[in-house]
């Protein structure tokens, strides 16, 4: 079997609301389908999120569009690739690692796309060629938006009627009103909800995000996710307090978890597949968070079906994904199975919902990712 062709095919998806969070200026719902053909029929479909204004600790990571995905796709990978056994991965990862520095966006998407065609080869989902499943479904965290507060307070409520049992509340742009609306979710749905306040780097230093943090009570936040910039501000952060520090824009790659662990600049590490550049790195990185004793979650930047689904059978299959995963719960219109919980689209590319209950996902039953492209819908969807 050989790679024929690889196509990167831009779309978006109507939302269901705004979302948005402390250093994106470009709402959700932008993707880059990748599609990978072979000799034998058998197509593999991968996604990429970029996100322009998103980078990492210091701009360090450079931002990649839905423009520079498809060029990077078509015009320099999709050379290296034509003509490869699609199962063979590490071979092509190789391959695309040697024509193009970065990017790891549209890698990821690229390397997405072979596993899908490789377990559609054997007749197995994904999370099986990633070891097999370790749990039974993978939990799911709502993002709750920077909005306002009666806002706030309605969009969260909502998707703990849909089931949702963890949080994520975006902030970092106004430390008060983040304070004000974590004390009132805690009074609201009581203890056993999680809530974790992503500050995406907005305290900045070390100095005022324990000024922040230290105006909480015990048991009042659950974790804060990146409250600072840089390895040295986010150690002194996690030494400086009790509530579990969760990096994110602090580690990308494998090499940035080796960082972080001998920083100490974390508790626990916040995973995407397309940081990492792709599931192989991704499961490097879990590898050493786990070694290190630092539990995971996977995150990313709210793909639709095609990408979510990735992020499901990773997260199935890797232990060191403990913690509620900031991902949707995917589904076309009219089949979702919630109002709020993971509905931030009102429609999909995909023809199946996702299985869903009590607040936990698994990916659709089927061989590689188990999903399959409405081609409709692609099209109508298609920019």
């Amino acid at each position: 079997m050989k790679i024929t062709g690889v196509e990167a095919i831009p779309f978006k998806l109507p939302v269901r609301r705004e979302f948005r969070w402390n250093g994106l200026h470009k709402g959700l719902g932008h993707f880059v389908l990748v599609r990978v053909t072979t000799d034998v029929g058998v197509v593999g479909h991968g996604e990429a999120v970029p996100l322009p204004d998103w980078g990492g600790d210091f701009g360090r990571r450079a931002g990649e569009t839905r423009e520079t995905v498809c060029t990077i796709v078509e015009a320099q990978l999709a050379p290296v690739l034509l003509g490869r056994d699609p199962c063979n991965i590490a071979e092509a990862a190789a391959a695309m690692e040697r024509v193009v520095v970065g990017h790891t966006y549209a890698k990821c998407a690229v390397e997405m796309a072979l596993h899908d065609i490789w377990g559609k080869m054997v007749g197995q989902p994904v999370y099986r060629l990633l070891g097999g499943q370790v749990r039974d479904t993978v939990q799911v965290a709502h993002m709750v938006g920077l909005m306002p507060h009666d806002d706030a307070m309605a969009e969260a409520q909502g998707a703990v009627a849909d089931g949702i049992r963890a949080l994520q509340i975006k902030g970092g742009e106004d430390a008060e009103r983040d304070i004000a609306l974590v004390r009132a979710l805690r009074a609201c749905l009581g203890p056993e909800v999680m809530l974790r306040l992503d500050a995406n780097q907005g305290y900045a230093t070390s100095k005022t995000a324990l000024a922040v943090l230290s105006r909480f009570a015990v048991g009042e936040l659950s974790y804060v996710e990146q409250p600072a910039r840089g390895l040295a501000h986010m150690a002194a952060v996690t030494r400086g307090t009790p509530i579990p520090v969760v990096a994110d824009e602090s580690c990308w790659t494998p090499r940035d978890a080796l960082d972080l662990v001998q920083a100490g600049a974390a508790d626990c590490i916040s995973i995407y597949l397309a940081k990492a550049g792709g599931l192989r790195a991704a499961a490097a990185v879990a590898a050493i968070a786990e070694a290190a004793g630092l539990p995971c979650d996977v995150n990313g930047s709210i793909e639709s079906g095609v990408g979510n689904a990735a992020n499901v059978h990773f997260a199935l299959s890797c232990p060191a994904v403990t913690l509620p995963a900031v991902i949707p719960v995917s589904a076309p219109a009219g089949k979702h199975p919630c109002q709020v919980g993971g509905a931030y689209f009102e429609d999909d590319i995909i023809v199946e919902a996702f299985p869903y209950k009590a607040g936990g996902i698994r990916p659709p039953e089927g061989p590689g990712l188990g999903i399959t492209i409405d081609e409709h819908k692609l099209a109508t969807f298609r920019q």
